[in-house]
């Protein structure tokens, strides 16, 4: 209790506060906090891998931006963006700070904390006269002190318009509920990429921190990994799993669990019961998709050799038809959707599939490629080529029509959403009945599979879609069903 210390231990506690962020974490919790801290060693690792932006930023060195990965209930948001920049202020008072998170109101909530610490009896007793606030400028989103450190307060597509900051600090851009929505997605992306990335003072020495859970393969986080070549990453999903970052953190993990106090085996039990397989991956595993994949399992797929392949056939007396499903797309911008191909044939009661690609072609160079894709994968006389009439669908009929030989046909447009599509054929696929012939592409198809609806692309799945809707007609189901039945 401070009334029990002498002015010696204040000043003792002051500078080993000063000194380190976590032992200022510790101390000045209540000032902002009504329910006590109960210590675990996450928050010892985070605290200090902070104090080194610091430093780094101190010492007038370029350093890599930061993502911190971590479950809901971890202390992040008091760590992060409550308590730390309070220290920044002790350390240096003229530190310029820009928050956000996805709502004003979280952001603002998130500030007032740092303010009410930096205005608490405490802090004004460890360090007398250090922070005094400006009377002009003393609000709650934005507010300033007497040596020119400053506080903004923004929100995911928010103004930002004319301030700078040495630290950048984006706690959860996005809402949870709305992760599934790609405009809300996109939103936070363009907000956190290219909006707050220009707010930097300085852009070699400034740092932006992101501080999130993992909620789409699209996300900030995922689309930050993708695009920067170094970053400082942490990632501490509730139990212990290969995504831990960085390597080193995994030793502190007690029996598979980040914190057996907050989140133990019973906790974690609940958490998947409320969030469900995939919430629960985001969330707490810091994985957007189920271990083993979501509504395509992994383990559903088969696969066969070529030499194999061809042996089935011979003793099955089957020439395989191979036929083709398209996916265009107009652009060869990777930040859009590719145009996908897939080339397949049923032998019964099995579809198996030759080849998967996806690749970012404008139009011309679209009609020469599937052109050659076509022929590269054992079309004839008997094949047929579907495409999808969405997007450069119809163009692409099209033009194959007029311009070739190739049976080409317009595929029948979808009536129901991709989630409703891809539930009505997991049946046939989780039967086993779904084989791909052995292929470096077999990897990045089935990621996609076993992604979605959370994976960055989804054009692979629907030509996957297509095929199957078309060999599964409704006297085929029955069959299905007995298969499972038999297995």
């Amino acid at each position: 209790m401070v009334e029990d210390q002498t002015p010696l231990d204040i000043s003792i506690s002051a500078e080993l506060c000063r000194r380190s962020f976590y032992e200022f974490f510790l101390e000045f919790w209540e000032t902002i906090e009504a329910v006590e801290l109960i210590p675990n060693w996450h928050i010892k690792f985070i605290c200090d891998q902070l104090q080194e932006v610091y430093e780094t930023w101190e010492s007038n060195q370029g350093q890599d931006d930061v993502i911190i990965n971590v479950p809901p209930g971890s202390s992040k948001s008091t760590m992060v963006t409550q308590l730390f920049p309070a220290w920044l202020w002790v350390k240096n008072a003229a530190i310029r700070v820009i928050s956000s998170s996805y709502a004003k109101d979280l952001s603002t909530a998130h500030a007032v904390k740092t303010r009410d610490c930096l205005k608490s009896d405490k802090f004004k007793l460890y360090y007398p006269g250090l922070i005094e606030f400006k009377q002009d400028s003393d609000g709650k989103t934005a507010y300033k002190n007497t040596k020119k450190g400053e506080r903004f307060v923004t929100s995911t597509g928010g103004r930002v318009t004319g301030m700078h900051a040495d630290f950048i600090i984006i706690d959860d851009p996005i809402n949870p509920e709305e992760a599934e929505s790609k405009t809300t997605r996109d939103t936070a992306n363009r907000f956190v990429s290219t909006t707050l990335s220009t707010r930097k003072t300085n852009k070699k020495r400034s740092v932006t921190i992101l501080v999130m859970q993992r909620l789409h393969e699209e996300d900030p986080t995922g689309v930050w990994l993708k695009k920067k070549k170094n970053i400082r990453h942490i990632c501490l999903p509730g139990e212990l799993a290969d995504n831990v970052k960085p390597a080193s953190a995994k030793k502190y993990y007690k029996n598979g669990l980040l914190d057996a106090n907050r989140l133990d085996r019973e906790a974690l039990v609940k958490q998947k019961e409320d969030l469900g397989s995939y919430g629960y991956a985001g969330q707490i595993g810091q994985e957007p998709t189920p271990d083993g994949g979501g509504k395509l399992k992994k383990a559903w797929f088969g696969k066969i050799n070529w030499p194999d392949f061809l042996k089935l056939c011979q003793e099955q007396k089957e020439t395989p038809k191979w036929e083709f499903d398209a996916d265009t797309a107009y652009t060869k911008d990777q930040q859009n959707d590719p145009s996908a191909f897939t080339v397949s044939c049923y032998i019964k009661p099995n579809l198996y599939i030759r080849d998967a690609s996806e690749r970012w072609l404008e139009f011309p160079e679209l009609i020469k490629t599937l052109k050659e894709y076509i022929k590269a994968n054992g079309y004839t006389s008997q094949s047929r080529v579907f495409i999808e009439p969405k997007a450069s669908g119809k163009s692409t009929v099209q033009t194959l029509k007029r311009d070739s030989e190739i049976n080409v046909i317009e595929a029948p447009n979808p009536e129901s959403d991709k989630v409703v599509r891809v539930n009505s054929i997991a049946p046939f696929v989780e039967a086993g009945r779904v084989i791909l012939i052995d292929g470096s592409w077999n990897e990045a198809f089935i990621d996609q599979c076993a992604g979605f609806p959370r994976a960055a692309h989804d054009d692979m799945v629907d030509c996957l879609v297509q095929a199957v809707n078309r060999v599964s007609e409704p006297k085929k189901k029955v069959k299905v069903a007995g298969i499972r039945h038999n297995r």
